[in-house]
């Protein structure tokens, strides 16, 4: 296919699946993100430099925050040249990592598969790349660079690189690099290759060249964190460390629940598990997959004798699905090719990364292991017994049915997000406009609109609340503890119940959803019985707090 129709495709792809949900409001650490944002217009220097309140707790800064501030300088940016506030323009603007995504992905998937453009659709269709692409989180912008600096650096490895893929390569990785320091698993994965690749084209850049472009995120993250510790007078990354290890992250139970969420999240928001089942069939595997899958349910149910059976049903689907990749990205390392070996080394670095530097399991902290499972998953439809027709035939279908699975699943964290932006504008008019200041205790989005339409944050040690005052909390958006929970300082008033008559489910904890974390649920998606979703306590302050007041705590 010549350049100029797959660019066109490829625009065509994101702009049908994007721009439908251009409107999303702001959805859960979105916020953060604009905060930070807004910092960095006044101190561009110091971005994490203002007063931080996170789940009730203040800081006197940001600048422990996990994530290095790309992000927020390009949001900044957008602010800067828009004055918009309006969630379409960020969203608009983001669509440049999608993009960016697919037209770096093509470039890389044409060098391990057939049908690059199939893959590149797959991609930007699957369900956990497009709810993450409608966020303002930096999963997705950080996929781009990394795909980005692969496409580049295996064009130069190979011998086929000019003088502008090398300037690229350097810019991509230290993008990724000053998006998150998970970005050491990019370098590795380079470094890897180049030592286990041993064709060398005359043409391919020197060692010194390669030494120089791997140690440059090295040098990016040894100068920031230097700057902020000469800055803030302490080593930032400590604090970060320390809160890691408040999380007990290396305790068994949350290992291996991040381990079941990698494995859920694999084989249920990259492809249509059906697809998976297809393109890796076989007499041996698909039967033990399905005796898997049928001998599965008996710890399940043992384990969670309170969930509904279609939940049951749910996760023993999407484990085999997930135990199906993982067996094929076994035997593809096992075929010791260095070439083939790139998306192996891929898959399970990230696997490593999401067991070792979370606390939690998340769909965003697997979203980087998704390139490798459609390039293989691909090659072997490619390899099966299938016809060529015919196996090209199969891999757009899926691509197809993929994407289509895909759709429901954002259209449920669209409402999921839109209803915290509904709920806020009326809750804080309604005691408004009765008198009463309004106070609230939640993160996300309910954070942010509460906010934005004029109540004010309750931190768990103020006592600035007083008689008459109102105090909302959410069930599911992160509520915290105030000083003014239990008889005697608040009433509670009404609980407004929400309605969402929409099936599926992203983040409850009645259908075990958990796509944002495992703190809500093992499932990276979940369909609704009817139990309650998302509740609003809404509480009359009976006096103001005349108490004893606890020792401020901190995230670490």
């Amino acid at each position: 296919m010549g350049n100029t129709r797959k660019n066109l495709v490829i625009f065509l792809v994101v702009g049908v699946l994007y721009l439908p949900f251009i409107s999303q409001a702001f959805h859960i650490d979105d916020r953060i993100y604009l905060e930070i944002a807004g910092t960095a217009l006044e101190k561009p220097f110091f971005p994490y430099d203002s007063p931080t309140l996170f789940e009730g707790l203040i800081a006197p800064d940001g600048a422990s925050h996990s994530h290095l501030p790309l992000t927020s300088y390009y949001l900044a940016l957008v602010r800067l040249l828009t004055g918009a506030e309006s969630e379409w323009v960020f969203h608009l603007a983001f669509l440049v990592f999608p993009l960016l995504a697919g037209f770096s992905f093509y470039d890389l998937a044409r060098r391990f598969v057939r049908v690059p453009l199939a893959a590149t659709v797959l991609l930007l269709g699957a369900p956990a790349f497009l709810v993450l692409g409608h966020t303002l989180m930096p999963d997705v912008p950080l996929l781009a660079f990394w795909l980005l600096a692969l496409s580049r650096f295996l064009r130069l490895a190979s011998g086929e690189g000019v003088m502008a893929d090398r300037v690229i390569l350097i810019l991509a990785i230290l993008g990724a690099a000053f998006i998150s320091m998970v970005s050491a698993g990019l370098v590795l994965l380079m470094a890897a290759y180049l030592v286990l690749d041993r064709r060398k084209p005359p043409t391919a850049p020197s060692t010194g060249f390669w030494i120089a472009v791997l140690l440059s995120p090295v040098l990016l993250w040894v100068m920031w964190y230097l700057r902020a510790y000469l800055y803030y007078d302490r080593f930032v990354l400590v604090n970060t460390l320390l809160h890691m290890d408040k999380r007990s992250i290396f305790e068994l139970n949350l290992l291996g629940a991040r381990l079941l969420s990698f494995v859920l999240n694999v084989g249920g928001l990259f492809l249509l598990p059906l697809a998976v089942w297809v393109g890796f069939s076989g007499k041996l595997r698909t039967r033990f997959a399905l005796a898997v899958f049928l001998l599965s349910l008996i710890p399940i149910h043992w384990m969670a004798p309170e969930w509904e059976w279609v939940h049951k049903g749910l996760l023993a689907l999407l484990l085999t699905t997930g135990f199906l990749i993982f067996w094929e990205f076994i035997l593809v390392g096992l075929d010791w090719r260095p070439h083939q070996l790139l998306p192996v080394f891929w898959f399970f670095g990230i696997l490593a990364a999401c067991l070792v530097l979370y606390y939690a399991g998340s769909v965003r902290y697997s979203l980087l292991a998704l390139p490798p499972v459609i390039l293989v998953w691909i090659r072997r439809v490619e390899l099966s017994n299938w016809k060529p027709p015919q196996a090209v035939r199969i891999i757009w279908i899926a691509t197809a049915l993929t994407v289509l699975y895909a759709l429901p699943i954002s259209w449920a964290d669209y409402r999921f997000a839109e209803t915290y932006k509904v709920v806020a504008a009326r809750l804080v008019d309604q005691y408004e406009s009765a008198g009463h200041r309004v106070w609230y205790a939640g993160e996300w989005g309910f954070r942010y609109y509460f906010e934005k339409n004029g109540a004010r944050p309750l931190p768990r040690t103020s006592t600035e609340a007083a008689s008459g005052d109102i105090l909302i909390k959410p069930y599911v958006a992160m509520p915290w503890v105030t000083l003014y929970d239990g008889e005697g300082y608040s009433k509670l008033l009404e609980q407004q119940v929400l309605q969402e008559s929409f099936p599926l489910r992203v983040l409850d904890f009645s259908s075990h959803a958990g796509f944002y974390s495992t703190g809500w649920g093992l499932l990276p998606f979940s369909i609704s019985t009817g139990a309650p979703w998302e509740w609003f306590n809404v509480y009359r302050i009976q006096k103001r707090y005349d108490g004893p007041i606890p020792e401020e705590e901190s995230h670490w």
